[in-house]
């Protein structure tokens, strides 16, 4: 039988401009591919090394969560009409179209589960409403980690317990790190897994591990496909942040307009003309036991966040029509 399980981790930055580091260390600002080549992050490194791990990823249109959301969704870029106006009521336009939750239905009909929060639930997105678990109302009031922490271990896992001979395609929503930001990146002094995004980064390392460990547990390892993505990352070190008045390379700015930027020397008080346009480097990671062995260990230099559903269709077997292509008739490299 195959499985996947699709993690989207809001905000997560995949990889980041070799020439910014923050100020004071040899760390880069939070990143996974950083990271993983700083040994900081060990069960993100399993799954990349032990995977197929797309080194440079991008998000080519909008960063919103919102628009990143339904490429994530749909394995298609979308035109600005069909995410949602200033009071977050949806157009009728969105309700024409169909995402690959709502199609790949009626291949899996009850095999699918999607825990996810908000406007992702529309017709479009992540749309199987007699299949979907909506986030209680109450976890929004949670810390960040917390929330992420319930979500996996209160909704996700449950579920599949409790479907356990049957249930083929998984998607959760962890919106923590989003919620991480106006703070530094790092800081030497105890802050707590919410007070920086180097924390957080860790602390999302500690949940990589728990949905490791409940697989193997629970004896679907060699038969389950785990895909993790972001629909953004955020400004740090760029002319963006300078332009909010941000004096060091060590403050996240989320990820507002303008998305394409460029690295900012802050001793100089210029520009580098370097493109930093961190608000498109995402994440992109296939692993888990059922991969083939001609893909473990190997990496992609470059994909699009549309071509992560198109992998996944390709993985189920599902026919699945979309802009993205799927990563694994691309390139591999050792």
């Amino acid at each position: 039988m195959k499985r996947v399980f699709y993690l989207i981790i809001d905000q997560l930055a995949g990889h980041w401009e070799e020439s910014v580091k923050i100020e004071g260390t040899d760390l880069p600002p939070a990143n996974v591919k950083g990271y993983h080549e700083k040994g900081l992050i060990p069960n993100f490194s399993y799954l990349i090394d032990n995977g197929l791990w797309v080194k440079r990823p991008w998000n080519n249109q909008r960063c919103k969560t919102i628009a990143g959301l339904k490429y994530l969704a749909t394995g298609s870029y979308s035109r600005e009409e069909t995410l949602y106006n200033s009071s977050s009521r949806w157009f009728l336009e969105a309700e024409k179209e169909m995402g690959f939750f709502e199609f790949a239905k009626r291949y899996y009909l009850d095999k699918i589960t999607v825990i996810t929060t908000g406007n992702p639930f529309c017709r479009g997105y992540f749309y199987v409403p007699e299949l979907m678990q909506r986030i209680p109302a109450y976890y929004h009031n949670m810390a960040p980690s917390f929330r992420d922490e319930a979500v996996l271990r209160k909704l996700v896992f449950p579920w599949m317990e409790h479907f356990s001979d049957t249930w083929a395609l998984a998607h959760a929503y962890l919106s923590g790190m989003d919620a991480i930001t106006y703070c530094p990146s790092y800081t030497e002094a105890p802050c707590g897994r919410d007070g920086s995004k180097h924390t957080y980064m860790l602390f999302l390392d500690g949940l990589i591990e728990e949905v490791i460990r409940f697989l193997k547990t629970k004896g679907w390892w060699e038969e389950t496909y785990i895909v993790i993505a972001s629909d953004h990352g955020y400004h740090l070190g760029c002319t963006a942040s300078a332009d909010m008045g941000v004096k060091t390379n060590n403050w996240c700015c989320d990820h507002a307009e303008p998305w394409d930027c460029e690295v900012w020397d802050f001793e100089k008080g210029r520009s580098t003309g370097i493109p930093s346009n961190g608000c498109k480097r995402i994440t992109f990671i296939l692993s888990g036991g059922a991969l083939e062995a001609k893909y473990r260990g190997k990496t992609i230099e470059e994909a699009e966040i549309i071509d992560v559903i198109p992998t996944i269709a390709e993985l189920l077997d599902v026919p699945y029509e979309c802009q993205g292509k799927s990563i694994l008739h691309k390139q591999l490299e050792d």
